[in-house]
C-alpha cells in the first residue's frame, strides 16, 4: 500500500493550508461559540437564582421583624399589665408568669427587660428566668440609638420600635414597645430580644426553602456560598449571613452538555469525512508522481541504512563523519563521535532468543533517535554497537548532557515476550579537532574511551583524554607481566585478613586476599590488576591457584573458615562447581571449611542459572557469602531468591557511621533482616572502636577491618593466633 509518509512536503503544506486550516478554524469557532454561550447562560441563571433567594431571605427577615413586633405589642396593650406596673409594690410573680415565662415559652424571646420612665430596669428575664438588673449593662450601649429615638418628644418618637441589632457580636431581632394604650401610656417600656441563632435561622430557612442559612459575622465565606449583609433601619450592620444557593445553571449544563457534545461531534465527523475525501482525491494525483522515484529512493536507502533499524549503516556513518570533519575544519567548529555498546545484551539473546534481541535493538534505535537533534546522525555498525555523529558542538557540557540522557533512557525497562528486561549502555566519546581530524583516528580514540567506560563498571560514559592511550599500553604491559608472574610463581602471594567475632577478641576465620609485588613497579593493588585479569581471562587460573592456597591454610587450621573471593567470570565458567570440588578434594581439604564470597554482579546476569550454581555449591559443602551487600541493584530481593549463608555489609556503610545520619539505622535494618532469614552478618571496613561499638549494638555477628589487623602472609597466621590466644 502507498505510504503517505513518502509524499512531498509541499503536498502536505498545500493540503493543510487550503483544506485543513479553514475547516479546523470553522470547528474551533463553532465549539468556542457553543461553549461560551452555554456556560454564560449557566452563569447568568445561577446569578439570577442568587438574587431571587436573596430577596426571599430579606422578605423572610422583614416578616420576622413584623411578627416579633406584633408579639410584643400584644402584651404591652394588655390593660392588666399597665395596672400592675402602676402599683406601689410590683407583683414579681405575676410578671414572671405573664411576661418573662409567657414571652419565652410562647414566642421564644430570649432576653426581656422592663424599663421605667427613667430608663432604669425594673425587671429582666433570660430564657424565661428572672435575672439581676446588672445584665442590662450588656445591652444598654447597643440599644441606646433605638431607645433614644423612641424617647424623643411627641411627634418625632414612636410608640413601638423594632429593628435588627448586633449585641455582643451576635445578630439579634429587637423590639421596644411602650406599655399601655395609645391614650394612656404608663411611661414604661418592654424590650424583647430574639437572637438570630441556628434555631431561628433553621426555621426561617425551612419556611423559605433556603439551604444551609447561617450567621458568619464579618468572616470570609467559601467560594460556593452566597452572602447577605443584614442592616438595621438606622444604618449599622447587624452582621452577615451566608447560604448555599441554588444553581440551576449547573443542572442546565448537565442536560445541555451531552446534547451539545453530540451535535459538535457529528459536526466534527462530517468535517473530518470531508477532509478525508479531499485528501484521497489529492493523494491519487500525487501517487502517480511519486511511484516512479520510490524504487530508486528505496534502493538508495537500503544501500546506506541498516535493514533492521533503519538507522545509518557503517558506510553512511563513514561518509557523514568525513563530511562533518571537513566542515569542522573549514568553520573552526567541533565535531563529536560517540560509540555506544549495550551492556548485558548477550544475556537477552540467550534468555529470550534472537527474535526478542532484534526487537530490543529496534527499540534502542527508536529511543536514540528521539534524543538527537536533526543535525546529528545515529547509526548501527554492529550487533549491539551504535555510533552518533554530533556537529557544531558549542561546549563540552553538550556531549556530557547527551551521554547522561542516553544512559538514563536506555536503562529503562523493555517489554520482551510479555516480561520486562533491562540492558545498559557504555559510551566512549572523542572530539575533533582536539582528538584528531581523521575519521579512523577519531574512531580509534572513541573506541579507547568506550573501553575505559566498560572497564570502569559499565553503564557510564568516558570522554577521550591522552592518558587513556597511555593507559591502554600500560594495561597491555601489566597483563603480560601478570601472565608471566602466574606462570613463574613469582611476585604473586595470598595473604589473609582475620574475621573477628563481635567481641573483637576471637578470630573465627580468614579472608584470602591476592597480593602482587611487581619487580619494577612495586606493589600493585588488586583494584588495578584484578580487572585486567578479568579482561584477559587470567582470573580463571589465578582463582584456582588462590583456592589451592586457601585449602593449604584450611588444612593447618581446620577450626577456622577460609573465605575465597569468586569473580563473575569464574562463576559463569562451564563446569565451575565440579572444578572447585575437584580442587578441594585433590588438596585433601574439607569444603565445609571454605567460604566462597560472590558479589551481586554474578547474580544479575542470569538469576535462574546463578541460583542453580549456588545450590550446587552448598550441596558440595561450600558456604556462600554475599559480598559488598547493599551496593547492588536490589540486594534485599537477592536474599529471598538465593540460598546464601552470610551477608557482608559493604565498607561504605561502616565508614559512614557517625557521619551520615541514617547509616546506623540502615545497618540495623540489614542486620535484623539477615537474622530473620537465619544468616550470619559480617561488617567490613571496621577501623575505629566507635564503629565496632555501633556494629555490636546493631547486632552484627562478625567484624573485619584494619582495627584488628591488615592482611598478613600465611607464615604470620600462627603468630597472630598465638597473640590473640594469649591476650
Amino acid at each position: 500500500m502507498f505510504n503517505k509518509d513518502q509524499l512531498p512536503e509541499s503536498f502536505r503544506r498545500e493540503f493543510i493550508r487550503e483544506v485543513f486550516f479553514p475547516l479546523a478554524l470553522v470547528l474551533v469557532i463553532v465549539w468556542a461559540s457553543a461553549s461560551i454561550s452555554v456556560f454564560w447562560a449557566a452563569k447568568h441563571s445561577n446569578h439570577e437564582a442568587v438574587l431571587q433567594q436573596e430577596n426571599i431571605i430579606k422578605t423572610a427577615f422583614s416578616q420576622s421583624m413584623t411578627e416579633h413586633q406584633r408579639q410584643l405589642h400584644s402584651l404591652t396593650n394588655w390593660p392588666p399589665f399597665s395596672r400592675i406596673l402602676q402599683q406601689p409594690q410590683l407583683d414579681m410573680r405575676w410578671l414572671d408568669d405573664n411576661v418573662g415565662h409567657w414571652l419565652y415559652q410562647m414566642f421564644g424571646h430570649q432576653d426581656i427587660f422592663i424599663l421605667n420612665p427613667q430608663d432604669r430596669v425594673v425587671a429582666g428575664w433570660q430564657n424565661g428566668q428572672r435575672i439581676t438588673n446588672q445584665r442590662w449593662s450588656l445591652f444598654e450601649d447597643a440599644l441606646a440609638p433605638w431607645l433614644l429615638r423612641q424617647s424623643q418628644p411627641h411627634g418625632s418618637g414612636t410608640k413601638d420600635n423594632v429593628d435588627f441589632v448586633r449585641i455582643d457580636q451576635r445578630a439579634a431581632l429587637m423590639a421596644a414597645s411602650a406599655i399601655g394604650s395609645e391614650n394612656a401610656e404608663s411611661g414604661y417600656r418592654l424590650i424583647g430580644i430574639k437572637y438570630l441563632d441556628d434555631g431561628f435561622l433553621n426555621a426561617l430557612a425551612q419556611r423559605s426553602l433556603i439551604n444551609h442559612l447561617h450567621y458568619i459575622g464579618e468572616n470570609a465565606i467559601p467560594p460556593d456560598q452566597a452572602r447577605l449583609q443584614l442592616r438595621s433601619r438606622l444604618g449599622p450592620s447587624a452582621g452577615d449571613f451566608a447560604w448555599l444557593p441554588e444553581r440551576p445553571g449547573a443542572r442546565m449544563l448537565k442536560l445541555l452538555i451531552p446534547l451539545m457534545t453530540a451535535v459538535l461531534l457529528v459536526t466534527t465527523l462530517v468535517c473530518a469525512g470531508m477532509m478525508l475525501r479531499l485528501w484521497r482525491l489529492r493523494l491519487r494525483l500525487a501517487q502517480s508522481m511519486l511511484r516512479l522515484g520510490a524504487s530508486e529512493a528505496q534502493a538508495q536507502h537500503l544501500a546506506f541504512h541498516d535493514v533492521l533499524t533503519g538507522l545509518a549503516n557503517r558506510a553512511l556513518i563513514d561518509e557523514r563523519l568525513t563530511q562533518a570533519l571537513a566542515r569542522a575544519t573549514r568553520s573552526h567548529s567541533q565535531t563529536a563521535l560517540l560509540l555506544l555498546d549495550l551492556d548485558r545484551f548477550k544475556n537477552i539473546n540467550d534468555t529470550y532468543g534472537h527474535h526478542a534481541g532484534d526487537d530490543l535493538i529496534i527499540e534502542v534505535a527508536h529511543r536514540l533517535s528521539a534524543l538527537l537533534r536533526e543535525s546529528d546522525t545515529v547509526g548501527r555498525i554492529g550487533g549491539d554497537e551504535f555510533v552518533i555523529v554530533m556537529e557544531d558542538i558549542q561546549q563540552l557540557a553538550d556531549i556530557e548532557t547527551l551521554c547522561q540522557r542516553i544512559i538514563a533512557t536506555l536503562s529503562m525497562p523493555y517489554t520482551l515476550l510479555g516480561s520486562e528486561a533491562w540492558v545498559g549502555v557504555s559510551i566512549g566519546a572523542a572530539l575533533a579537532p582536539q582528538d584528531g581530524t581523521e575519521r579512523q583516528e577519531l574512531m580509534r580514540k572513541a573506541d579507547i574511551a568506550l573501553y575505559e567506560a566498560k572497564n570502569d563498571g559499565r553503564g557510564q560514559y568516558r570522554l577521550f583524554v591522552r592518558a587513556m592511550d597511555e593507559s591502554v599500553q600500560t594495561r597491555q604491559q601489566i597483563a603480560a607481566d601478570l601472565r608471566s608472574a602466574l606462570q613463574q610463581q613469582q611476585g604473586l602471594e595470598v595473604w589473609y585478613q582475620p574475621l573477628m567475632d563481635i567481641s573483637g577478641n576471637q578470630i573465627v576465620g580468614f579472608e584470602a586476599l591476592l597480593r602482587w609485588h611487581h619487580a619494577q613497579r612495586g606493589a600493585i593493588p588488586p583494584s588495578e590488576f584484578i580487572p585486567i585479569a578479568e579482561e584477559t581471562g587470567l582470573i580463571l587460573q589465578i582463582g584456582e591457584w588462590v583456592l589451592r592456597e586457601a585449602c593449604h591454610v584450611s588444612l593447618r587450621w581446620p577450626a577456622l573458615t577460609i573465605a575465597v573471593n569468586v569473580s563473575p567470570l569464574q562463576f559463569r565458567a562451564a563446569g565451575f562447581v565440579q572444578h572447585f570440588q575437584e580442587i578441594v578434594q585433590s588438596e585433601g581439604a574439607d569444603a565445609r571449611n571454605i567460604e566462597l564470597e560472590i558479589t551481586e554482579g554474578v547474580l544479575i546476569e542470569d538469576e535462574r542459572e546463578a541460583r542453580a550454581i549456588i545450590i550446587a555449591l552448598r550441596e558440595a559443602g561450600f558456604r556462600i557469602a554475599l559480598d559488598d551487600f547493599g551496593t547492588g541493584y536490589s540486594s534485599l530481593n537477592y536474599l529471598s531468591h538465593f540460598p546464601v549463608d552470610k551477608i557482608k555489609i559493604d565498607r561504605s556503610f561502616t565508614q559512614s557511621l557517625g557521619v551520615a545520619e541514617n547509616s546506623a539505622a540502615i545497618i540495623e535494618s540489614v542486620v535484623r533482616l539477615g537474622h530473620a532469614m537465619g544468616l550470619t552478618v559480617t561488617a567490613e571496613g571496621v577501623e575505629t572502636s566507635g564503629q565496632m561499638t555501633a556494629l555490636k549494638e546493631a547486632g552484627c555477628n562478625q567484624l573485619q577491618g584494619y582495627l584488628f589487623s591488615q592482611a598478613v602472609p600465611p607464615d604470620k597466621i600462627a603468630l597472630m593466633l598465638d597473640k590473640r590466644k594469649a591476650g
